[in-house]
C-alpha cells in the first residue's frame, strides 16, 4: 500500500504521542503527508459553530504538543481543529475531503465489565471509513 496522506484523529489521551510516532514512522517511508485532527464535540444544545474557548484551548495545546512530538521525530504535520456533532463523521468527511489513504486511530487502554473496551468513535470510524483505518491500542499498563 502506497500512503499519501495520513489522517491522525487526536484524543486528548495519553496515547496520542504513540500515534504521532507511529504516523511520523509511516509518513518518512512512504513521503506521505500528515494531518492531526482534534474533534470538539458540540452539545445538541448549542450552536454548531458556539464559541467553546476552554475546549478551544485545550484542542490547540494538544495539537501544539503533537506537532512538537513529530518534528521531534523528523516529520512536519499539518494541524487542524474542528467542530462538530459527532467525532466519527467528522474523522470521516476529513478522510474523504483529503482524499486520506489511511486513518490512524489511537486508542487508550481501556476495561469495563473485565473486557477491553472499544469505544463509539473508533467503531464507527472503522464502520464508516472511506480509506484504510489503522488503530494503535496502547499497551496495558499495570
Amino acid at each position: 500500500m502506497q500512503l499519501r496522506r495520513i489522517v491522525v484523529p487526536l484524543g486528548g489521551t495519553a496515547v496520542d504521542a504513540d500515534v504521532i510516532k507511529v504516523a511520523a514512522t509511516l509518513a518518512k517511508a512512504n513521503k506521505a503527508q500528515v494531518t492531526a485532527i482534534h474533534v470538539i464535540e458540540v452539545r445538541w444544545n448549542l450552536a454548531l459553530d458556539a464559541v467553546l474557548d476552554a475546549e478551544t484551548e485545550r484542542g490547540e495545546v494538544l495539537l501544539d504538543e503533537a506537532a512538537k512530538v513529530a518534528q521531534q521525530a523528523g516529520v512536519t504535520i499539518e494541524t487542524e481543529l474542528l467542530q462538530a456533532r459527532d467525532a466519527a463523521a467528522a474523522i470521516i468527511d476529513t478522510a474523504r475531503e483529503r482524499d486520506a489513504d489511511l486513518i490512524l486511530l489511537g486508542m487508550p487502554f481501556r476495561k469495563r465489565l473485565g473486557r477491553v473496551y472499544v469505544g463509539r468513535t473508533v467503531t464507527n470510524v472503522y464502520v464508516g471509513a472511506p480509506c484504510a483505518v489503522l488503530a494503535y491500542r496502547q499497551e496495558e499498563v499495570g
